[in-house]
């Protein structure tokens, strides 16, 4: 069943770890509501401080993902989107009869509710009211499909998102919004990784060795890690494993990532050597991976049992082990 997921836009009001147009955090109360691969619509409550032009409005349809849990949190959940798109127009929460889309009558909805079900025909109603076709979403590549396919990036003159200090590793994907400019499809997959547990494990364990050493650490919207020990730094790019069978085709996005950031943050790297952090070590029929990044001058890490273990000689003679 479709559901309407309440998104509000200013982080300093939002209670929940999401990342816009890309990532939704919700609690347990919500849990049964969200159906892996069903279709969402986004509405906009009105905020605590300034309103916006969207505010008590539906704005934006999708489909959902899969959900996740939440490595800090077992009474929450993540979900990416793996579509998304806006409307048209925006749509009111009353139609021209003055009848609620979503109830489809005068009955009001359940405004304190942040995911709401509801029925096929109010889906198609709103989508209708906002000037889309269900069918054109479908055309589009999901963020699962991206993620599971060759990293080709996107252009090097789009605007560069500035780094941060990372005095720990943030929960969820970290996503700072840049105003009314939403995620491109490989940004948003590149987030909706970096909620998923052992994604966080393994760069807590990296910032831990890193800090430990010395080391500051950096981060931004689309980078997972820069290890900056004053005269060499590392740039990390960490990759969820939550199927062995996935290794080959997850180092080859890993590959595709570093080799973007390499060249649209060159200035900001200061020729910083690459490394790919797998969230759990590739199994033997895959361990040839370790040398192929080695030939190609990338260090390979992993986590296991909690442990930050080097997987290639590159990474065992880095300033995290040496």
């Amino acid at each position: 069943m479709p559901v309407v997921l309440s998104q509000i836009f200013s982080p300093s009001d939002r209670v929940y770890k999401d990342a816009e147009w890309s990532l939704y955090h919700y609690p347990r109360q919500y849990f049964s509501r969200i159906t892996p691969y069903d279709r969402f619509i986004y509405y906009r409550p009105r905020g605590k401080r300034a309103q916006r032009d969207d505010s008590s409005h539906y704005f934006g349809y999708g489909i959902l993902g899969q959900p996740h849990p939440d490595l800090d949190d077992p009474n929450h959940r993540y979900v990416p989107l793996i579509k998304t798109d806006h409307f048209r127009r925006l749509v009111p929460l009353k139609d021209s009869f003055g009848r609620y889309y979503e109830t489809e009558s005068e009955q009001t909805i359940q405004g304190q509710s942040a995911v709401r079900s509801i029925g096929d025909i109010a889906y198609q109603r709103i989508l209708a009211a906002g000037d889309v076709s269900s069918l054109g979403i479908s055309l589009a590549p999901s963020t699962e499909e991206i993620a599971a396919s060759s990293y080709y990036g996107t252009p090097v003159s789009i605007p560069i998102d500035d780094f941060r200090i990372a005095h720990e590793i943030p929960q969820g994907a970290g996503y700072i919004p840049r105003a009314d400019q939403p995620p491109d499809v490989y940004e948003s997959a590149n987030l909706q990784e970096r909620a998923r547990a052992d994604h966080q494990r393994i760069l807590r364990l990296m910032h831990v060795a890193a800090t430990g050493r010395g080391a500051s650490c950096l981060y931004n919207n689309h980078v997972d890690l820069i290890i900056d020990f004053g005269d060499d730094r590392t740039l990390v790019e960490a990759k969820s494993l939550n199927d062995l069978r996935d290794a080959v085709n997850r180092m080859r996005y890993g590959i595709g990532q570093l080799a973007d950031y390499q060249v649209r943050y060159r200035a900001e790297l200061r020729g910083a050597k690459p490394m790919l952090a797998f969230g759990r070590p590739p199994d033997r029929q895959t361990s040839w991976i370790a040398t192929v990044l080695e030939e190609n001058s990338i260090g390979f890490v992993s986590s296991e049992d909690d442990r930050l273990v080097p997987l290639n000689q590159i990474a065992r003679a880095s300033r995290l082990f040496s």
